[in-house]
């Protein structure tokens, strides 16, 4: 189907009253198409091209927020093509030239095996160039090769390992007509000392020192250092080399039909690179709605346990996300908190992984598509570092040792573990090759190893794949595991259980990670959908969901699914006055303890309390909301917090603490009404001290506390909540803010029966056939900040509507209409 050459004018259909000329298409494949309008006037003056992108059939409703991202690095997925293969022979091991190519890709799009793995779009490694010989490597000692593309020695062609601008073209085809969608890699931070760009205009560059070494900070230095001495700097100050480098990636963008892409080294550049760049792309390709996704590398790592000590983590990432930037980036908090910690490591438990899992949702700029993942291209192989029978993961070279395939069950069962969370966790899910079957492999460049087929796949790989495409094609069937907002419903050490819901429907995920089977008991009345049947089919496994319960087995997933196939689900009552805070008392070191109090008899979900100081120099509150998941009708939470004063506070000084009953999403259209119960505590600092000082809050009244308090306050206390048991407290007093729900009557036993409880220090004793447990506070193990850097939005604005209609008027000569279907021809 096409139009070109086609004409239009007032005699034949165009409206002069709405400047609107109707044209209808037909088509024989459901896929992507190109319009691009071209107009001049009478007088020969010729407007710009107008581009107008768009899908037809199931892929037209697609957002961002459904894909799953595969990571190709060209030259070591598939060898299709065995006449452009040039390995350079002179490098060290694992560093040359293997002969993956553009007709690999292709050949495994049309044999189906990212439709069946569930993936949707392809982010390939750089297309250009590269250089031809070898350089050093970081360490000095080993010569290594281009072949990974980021270091480009020509703007605007392809590198002929891979193949040529038909090969590719062939790729592109191919995966928009499967429903993919193909993302390049655009290097915009250097270039290799070889590259035209640094051999006719040097002043594009910067002068800087080499990344890494003494006096040169990666993130102090980060705009002006080197990768390395023959990867020169780019300086986007330049007027000359920012134009130069945006025009380029458009020419890639628009020449090979790309859907996004991810931008290497975000912070690096110039903030106003990324602005400017993200405009650019805006105005070209995202006039008609489709959503081109610009997706950031922002290597940021996980500086500890507490939300404050993580803020310039997510700061700096954060900072090139927004209307006029990147539309998300690459994870790394979130990567650095949970992988390194909780999946190959162990350290943490799953209520770790749950807390980290929440603060992605709520700590990036609304609206952000980010990409979680468990492994990457910069990274040692995640089944390598989960092996525990192996400490060489971390090795890059032979002679070091480098890591061999898992012989034991176990790092298998902890990638299941790893998938079944990164495929249901919210974002845009990254999955790198052979990661899906457990490619082995320690540091860059053994990382990096051709893929294998089914063929060289052992056992526990192939049921790997298995687990893992079975998971994906879930994802892509069950609309809230792409866009469902994520909420908490139980934790323990080795399980964890949540829901992703949209106005439509839920579903709920459980893990097990234990060595034994655990017991789920999930309170269904308040997630989205009909829950009311008895029994709920396992869509992943076979553990059926009875009224709520159910026991995995070790080392399983489980997941559910219902929609509003029911009646609607009731609207929240009046209770408001239901949750109030209580019994508040605040000795004379300011240690201070309080009551949260659900005076009606109903359940309420996700209650809390937020306490705050209005003094900055006042520690000892988390700086959050600390929530449980439910409080039963007429139960009681009791609170305390260590409170601790900056020394250099004067004396004198006025001092007002606020404790709030708060509920998690309350308000209109939500499950309840929000609380309206305050309690306030003002001291004097200095004041002689005024021993406890205790009052009661009941109903919607709001009660005002007032005592003395005498001194500075020194220390680093963090008291634990004894309400459920738990605390998280680490060595160094800052603590995990999810505490868990209570014990309650999740278990059923027999009068005299023991048992270790959930969080492996206390023990839990039947009593009247319903366990019965200790609460004293735990200490998690230490643990270490994983994070360290890498090397080398759509709608129709007005902006859009006037440049549209400045086109349109220059047709009121002879316009000329083509349609490009994305046509080529050899």
């Amino acid at each position: 189907m096409a139009l070109n050459g086609y004409q239009w004018n007032h005699n034949n259909g165009f409206n002069m009253d709405t400047w609107t000329l109707p044209v209808n298409f037909t088509y024989s494949i459901d896929r992507k198409y190109t319009l691009q309008i071209y107009g001049d006037d009478t007088d020969g003056n010729v407007a710009e091209p107008l581009i107008l992108q768009y899908w037809v059939g199931p892929q037209q409703d697609f957002t961002w927020d459904d894909a799953l991202i595969y990571m190709v690095m060209t030259d070591r997925f598939v060898n299709g093509d065995l006449s452009n293969d040039m390995p350079i022979g002179n490098t060290s091991q694992g560093a040359d030239w293997m002969g993956g190519d553009f007709a690999g890709v292709t050949q495994m799009i049309n044999n189906g095996y990212f439709t069946d793995l569930g993936v949707n779009a392809l982010w390939l490694s750089p297309f250009n160039t590269a250089a031809s010989g070898t350089g050093t490597s970081g360490d000095g000692q080993h010569e290594v090769s281009g072949y990974h593309g980021y270091w480009p020695v020509e703007p605007r062609s392809i590198d002929p390992r891979f193949g040529d601008q038909y090969d590719l073209w062939d790729l592109v085809w191919a995966a928009h007509a499967a429903g993919i969608r193909v993302i390049g890699d655009f290097v915009v931070n250097h270039v290799h000392e070889d590259h035209p760009y640094y051999q006719n205009n040097p002043e594009w560059f910067n002068q800087g020192c080499i990344c890494g070494e003494p006096g040169c900070d990666w993130t102090e230095e980060r705009l002006e250092c080197q990768f390395t001495s023959y990867m020169p700097d780019l300086n986007w100050k330049n007027r000359n080399a920012s134009e130069q480098m945006i025009e380029d990636a458009l020419w890639w963008m628009y020449t090979f039909d790309l859907d996004g892409a991810r931008i290497d080294a975000v912070k690096h550049v110039d903030d106003l690179a990324i602005t400017n760049l993200a405009i650019r792309v805006n105005e070209e390709f995202e006039v008609d709605g489709v959503d081109f996704y610009l997706k950031g590398e922002t290597a940021m790592g996980w500086a500890g346990h507490d939300l404050a000590d993580n803020q310039d983590e997510y700061d700096m990432i954060n900072r090139y996300i927004g209307e006029d930037g990147l539309d998300g980036q690459a994870d790394f908090v979130l990567y650095h908190a949970v992988v390194d910690n909780v999946f190959t490591s162990g350290s943490m438990d799953y209520q770790h992984l749950d807390y980290w899992t929440n603060r992605s949702t709520d700590q990036y700029v609304e609206g952000a598509t980010m990409v979680p993942f468990i492994g990457s291209h910069d990274t040692p192989r995640f089944i390598s570092r989960a092996d525990p029978g192996t400490s060489d993961a971390w090795n890059q070279w032979s002679e070091d040792g480098l890591p061999g395939q898992p012989g034991t069950q176990e790092p298998y069962d902890t990638a299941l573990q790893a998938f079944a969370w990164l495929l249901t966790t919210p974002g845009t899910p990254m999955i790198y090759m052979g990661d899906e079957y457990g490619e082995f492999g320690g540091a860059d460049p053994d990382n990096r190893h051709m893929l294998r087929n089914a063929s060289e796949q052992n056992s526990r790989e192939a049921a790997l794949l298995e687990n893992v495409s079975e998971l994906s094609q879930l994802r892509q069937s069950l609309e809230p595991l792409r866009r469902g907002n994520y909420t908490s419903l139980g934790a323990t050490t080795d399980t964890l259980a949540f829901a992703r819901q949209t106005a439509d429907g839920s579903v709920i995920v459980l893990l097990n990670r234990g060595d034994s089977s655990a017991g789920f008991s999930i309170d269904l009345s308040n997630l989205a959908g009909d829950w009311s049947s008895p029994i709920h089919l396992d869509m992943f496994g076979n553990n059926s969901l009875q009224s709520g319960s159910v026991t995995l087995p070790a080392n399983s997933v489980a997941i559910y699914y219902a929609d509003f196939s029911g009646p609607d689900p009731p609207p929240p009552g009046p209770d408001g006055h239901c949750l109030i805070v209580d019994n508040l008392t605040v000795n004379g070191t300011l240690f201070v303890t309080l009551d949260l109090v659900n005076t009606c008899a109903k359940d309420l979900n996700y209650p809390g309390v937020n306490a705050t100081a209005d003094h900055s120099g006042v520690s000892g509150f988390l700086g959050m909301m600390e929530w449980y998941y439910l409080i039963w009708p007429d139960h009681t939470y009791p609170y305390e917090w260590q409170l601790t004063l900056d020394p250099s506070i004067p004396n004198g000084t006025n001092i007002t603490l606020t404790f709030e009953a708060a509920i998690l999403s309350c308000g209109p259209g939500s499950w309840h009404e929000c609380p309206n119960s305050t309690l306030t505590y003002e001291f004097t600092v200095g004041d002689d001290p005024s021993g406890n000082v205790t009052g009661n809050q009941t109903g919607n009244q709001t009660g005002n506390q007032t005592g003395n308090q005498t001194g500075n306050q020194t220390g680093n206390q963090t008291g634990n909540q004894t309400g459920n048991g738990t605390g998280n407290q680490s060595g160094n007093g800052t603590t995990e803010p999810e505490p868990e729900p209570e014990p309650g009557t999740e278990l059923v036993c027999t009068d005299g029966d023991s048992k270790m409880a959930d969080d492996g220090c206390n023990t839990c004793t039947c009593e009247q056939n319903q366990w019965a447990c200790t609460e004293i506070g735990c200490n998690p193990p230490d643990d270490s900040n994983g994070g360290q850097s890498s090397d080398p939005a759509g709608g129709f604005d007005f902006a859009n509507s006037l440049r549209l209609g400045l086109v349109v008027l220059l047709l009121l000569g002879l316009i000329t209409f083509g349609l490009m279907a994305f046509r080529r021809s050899r």
